[in-house]
């Protein structure tokens, strides 16, 4: 799977989430973008990344997320 597939992916997962329908990210995309993405939709967004990509985010990188680049780069 190529970058920008597991980009679209996350899209998906971020609009879900973020009840966003129409949302779109970019690698740079960060909670000042969006107020709606809180603590709360961090969690939410790992674990349904987690889910969608079979993989295991260590809990203390989640505290540390501050753009989609840095969750990208952990998708395998």
């Amino acid at each position: 799977m190529t970058r920008a597939q597991k980009l679209d992916r996350l899209q998906e997962i971020f609009r879900d989430v973020l009840d966003q329908p129409a949302l779109h990210i970019t690698e740079s995309f960060s909670p000042a973008d969006c107020p709606e993405w809180d603590s709360v939709a961090t969690v939410q967004i790992v674990l349904a990344a987690e889910a969608e990509f079979a993989m295991r985010v260590p809990t203390a990188t989640v505290a540390h997320l501050h753009c989609v680049r840095e969750l990208l780069d952990l998708v395998p």
